[in-house]
């Protein structure tokens, strides 16, 4: 694991990677951005009722029936006569339809009889010459739908990445509360001490009586400090299983010096090309996949515009009978079997839907190329604030430190001349409170350096370099 690491070198249990993969099976965000991956797949099969048969019926009666210009398919009723008809027409790859039809006619007035009983069944085979729309559209419809899935699959990405940095962040702010609250208690246990060396140097008459007060009302002081840093621990917690996404009370596995030893082992950041960061990053990808998402339906619509050229084969057996209706006898039917064949070429004749359609999509990948644009200058600033912040903390990390040791040795030598009447419990207070700032201070710096380490490898993507790649800064 990339992110912030270190702890998962100091605290029991590998905490953080727990922590991160319970997330991702309760965050409320993620498991929504799951489902709505779910959806796009669940669209994508969709698409393949586009190879279910279709069924067709139709029950009529005509009298000086005409074929109409411009419509061709079985379901032409036939002159004087009373029609039922059913069919079934299946796509077969790799385009073309094919039809199985029958008909049954009580034909009436037909020539020498008063009524007859005709049958006929049929089959037809439609070949698109030009691209064909059915076959078209559905490859255009895929392409949507994998379009829209790599877009909410880059949502899913973007929001485990930022759900990812978040609980790194509220992590680091636990421990830096945890420790914290324990070097308040140290500082409490330090003006305890000096309170109860104070009552026993005054009755000793080493110090006047007064200096009691004084140290009786650091260590009160101290008393409060500690236990609004231990709320603040507690709320810490609170925040940090909030962002995981459950309702438990967590405990840290580590101690108040998890957070120092995780912050020394980290001296340099990895370098990442802008680049690679980009790509890399969930908010990024799914602008661009919205971009072939935007292209996808300007090609459907492109569709819409084509020229559309059928050729058309039909087989048919027809027969009559005078009692029978599924006789198959040649009463007024010439020829049993019979064929046709047609060439039907069909277009639009105005294009202003399309050509507005097409025009607002333009609009949106120009729309989309901007957000971008705007996703590729955050990503840049992300990467120089967080390489900003995390140089700073190590040189402030650097100087905190060399002033621990003075604080140490000056609280000391306060605490001698105290023991020999030499100051007042005021100085060796004002050293206690030295050191327990410059405490903080270390504790503050090392929360700040892991801070940025989580948010540079948050503005990268946590880009992993192929092996032999690495290179820091």
């Amino acid at each position: 694991m990339v992110c912030v690491c270190a702890f998962i070198s100091v605290v029991r249990g590998n905490e953080l990677e727990e922590l991160l993969k319970e997330a991702q099976e309760n965050n409320p965000l993620v498991l929504a951005a799951k489902w709505k991956v779910e959806q796009s797949l669940l669209s994508h099969e969709e698409l393949s009722e586009f190879f279910d048969p279709s069924f067709f019926g139709g029950l009529g009666k005509a009298e000086k029936a005409r074929s109409v210009p411009g419509s061709s398919n079985f379901t032409s009723l036939t002159n004087d006569s009373i029609d039922a008809q059913v069919g079934f027409e299946v796509p077969i790859n790799p385009g073309a339809y094919l039809t199985l039809g029958g008909a049954k006619r009580i034909l009436q007035d037909p020539e020498g009889y008063d009524e007859l009983y005709q049958t006929m069944y049929g089959v037809q085979l439609r070949v698109p010459l030009l691209k064909d729309r059915g076959f078209k559209s559905l490859s255009l419809k895929r392409a949507l739908a994998m379009a829209d899935y790599n877009a909410n699959v880059s949502n899913l990405l973007k929001v485990s990445q930022v759900m990812r940095r978040d609980i790194e962040i509220a992590y680091i702010n636990a421990y830096e509360k945890l420790s914290a609250y324990r070097v308040t208690q140290e500082a409490t246990r330090r003006f305890l001490a000096l309170y109860e060396e104070t009552q026993e140097l005054s009755r000793l008459k080493v110090v006047p009586d007064y200096q009691i007060f004084e140290s009786k009302l650091e260590l009160q002081i101290g008393r409060d400090d500690e236990e609004k840093a231990r709320v603040s621990f507690e709320l810490g917690l609170m925040d940090l299983a909030q962002t995981v996404g459950i309702d438990r009370r967590l405990a840290l596995a580590g101690d108040q010096k998890a957070l120092l030893d995780a912050g020394n082992m980290y001296t340099s950041l990895q370098v990442v090309a802008e680049e690679d960061a980009c790509m890399a990053r969930g908010a990024y990808l799914e602008i661009k996949n919205g971009i072939q998402y935007t292209e996808a339906q300007m090609n459907i619509t492109n569709e819409e515009m084509q020229d559309r050229l059928d050729l058309e084969f039909g087989l048919s057996a027809q027969g009559e009978h005078e009692k029978n209706p599924f006789g198959m006898e040649d009463i007024i039917t010439d020829r049993r079997v019979g064929y046709e064949m047609a060439l039907i070429w069909k277009r639009p004749i105005d294009y202003r839907g399309p050509r507005t359609r097409i025009a607002k999509y333009r609009a949106r990948v120009k729309e989309l190329n901007e957000n971008l644009r705007h996703v590729r200058q955050q990503i840049r600033t992300e990467m120089a604030e967080a390489e900003m912040n995390f140089q700073a903390a190590l040189k402030r990390l650097k100087m905190v430190r060399e002033g621990i040791e003075a604080a140490k040795q000056n609280l000391a030598s306060e605490q001698e001349r105290f023991r020999l009447g030499e100051n007042t419990s005021a100085d060796v207070t004002a050293a206690q409170k030295n050191l327990t700032t410059i405490l903080q201070r270390e504790v503050t710096a090392s929360a700040d350096l892991l801070r940025a380490h989580s948010n540079y490898i948050y503005a990268v993507g946590y880009y992993q370099p192929p092996t032999g790649g690495k290179t820091e800064k």
